[in-house]
């Protein structure tokens, strides 16, 4: 069935409204999938291990907030079967959409710190609880838990050396999500980088017990 004809774009801003409907990992997931190629609901739900119905008002929200589109329709046995597409081949955080009056605003920058922490917080959670992370397994080995945090004094070459390593093995990755592997599990992904002022966060400081050794290292 003929429509509207409509291009994925190269390059799409994520505002913060965008990054609310993306916190959503199965959402996440199916925009990156989108990418190459257009796909419908019971191809993505194949992909994903669910029923077709659970994914019907995902694919709602994510045409409600341009994430996706219908790029073809077809009738199939009287149905109409929808082909979705990503709206965009790279998915680039609208920075200035964070700002009011030049100013960060602390409901978006608060929208995106949930986006990347809260979710990856409550997603350890859920899976510490159920199994899924088995908390005895130890990095490298797959399925078990990475979550390391440290801080460094480096030199402007090495600050530079780190954020070029660190974006690359995140652009390697982020390939690999728009074509989901036919086997396998899931994983989430996160990075973080950022300059430091060394001050604890609030309530850190109260919440370290005096006397308690620092660690210095990973934990193995």
């Amino acid at each position: 069935m003929p429509r509207t004809k409509q291009r994925i774009q190269d390059r799409v801003l994520l505002d913060p409204a965008k990054l609310r409907v993306l916190g959503d990992p199965i959402r996440s997931f199916v925009v990156y999938s989108l990418v190459p190629e257009a796909k419908t609901v019971k191809r993505l739900a194949g992909e994903l291990g669910c029923p077709p119905t659970r994914l019907y008002y995902h694919m709602q929200q994510l045409e409600k907030h341009a994430l996706v589109f219908v790029e073809s329709e077809r009738r199939v046995s009287g149905i109409v079967e929808k082909h979705y597409r990503a709206v965009g081949r790279e998915l680039t955080l609208d920075r200035a959409s964070f700002l009011r009056s030049g100013k960060l605003d602390t409901a978006r920058r608060d929208a995106l710190l949930g986006f990347v922490f809260d979710q990856s917080r409550l997603e350890i959670l859920r899976g510490l609880e159920d199994g899924r992370i088995d908390i005895h397994r130890r990095p490298p080995e797959p399925g078990a838990l990475i979550a390391y945090r440290n801080v460094l004094k480096l030199s402007d070459p090495q600050a530079a050396r780190l954020y070029q390593r660190l974006y690359d093995f995140w652009m390697e990755y982020d390939a690999i999500a728009r074509e989901p592997a036919e086997g396998g599990r899931f994983y989430a992904f996160v990075a973080s980088l950022y300059p430091n002022d060394m001050q604890p966060a609030a309530g850190a400081a109260a919440a370290a017990a005096p006397g308690r050794e620092r660690a210095g290292k990973p934990p193995r």
